[in-house]
């Protein structure tokens, strides 16, 4: 007997959470150390993250999308070039406490590379990506796969990286006692990818009827 449709859909997006939640605990682990180099959506909001308790971690983490970028534009590039070396431009920053890095991209990629094989629409929706990325992504076998498992820590990198504002709106609508703070800042999270990747076309309006 087929699982129902929904239940499949839920019990896809399950691990969802569980990675969402390793890399705020990573995150939040490197902003409470030293504060010289950190990046800017962990030193602008760096109070914030402090106090951020596992309450407000994991209600976070149930957005209904991946916080972390996988950075598969330049994991295509180094699988297409591994003697070159290609490396990403946020390479060199530390975004995530290092120890457990390699097990936050082993655990986003692998959950990526599933949710494009089995469930393309949710793939696109839940981890951001273009038709062409999410094809890519799918289209690779185990052993390309491992091949790419092996790079990813240098790609892997926080959601916007480049808007510290953002990543304050999320932690302050998180710790916020206001349901409706915490539901915006989700909205807000989705719209933004939404932009990134599906920009909406102009629509075009049919010219006026000529007057006869």
């Amino acid at each position: 007997m087929q699982p129902e449709p929904t239940a499949a859909a839920v019990a896809s997006l399950a691990p969802l959470a569980e990675i969402n939640d390793l890399a705020l605990q990573l995150m939040a682990e490197r902003a409470a150390g030293e504060p010289v180099g950190l990046p800017s959506i962990l030193r602008e909001s760096a109070d914030l993250w402090r106090s951020f308790t596992a309450p407000q971690r994991i209600r976070l983490a149930s957005c209904p999308f991946l916080l972390v970028d996988l950075g598969l534009g330049g994991l295509h590039a180094a699988a297409r070039s591994p003697l070159e070396g290609v490396r990403e431009r946020h390479a060199d920053e530390c975004w995530f406490a290092e120890e457990s890095l390699p097990r936050l991209s082993y655990l986003a990629l692998t959950y990526a590379w599933h949710l494009a094989r089995t469930r393309r629409l949710a793939a696109r929706v839940v981890l951001g990506l273009a038709d062409d990325c999410a094809e890519w992504l799918a289209a690779l076998t185990l052993r390309q796969l491992g091949e790419c498992l092996e790079c990813s820590p240098r790609f892997l990198r926080p959601r916007w990286v480049g808007s510290p504002g953002v990543w304050r709106h999320l932690l302050t609508a998180t710790a916020s006692a206001e349901p409706a703070d915490f539901e915006l800042a989700r909205l807000r999270g989705m719209q933004l990818l939404a932009a990134a990747y599906w920009p909406v076309e102009p629509v075009r309006w049919p010219a006026p009827a000529r007057p006869r």
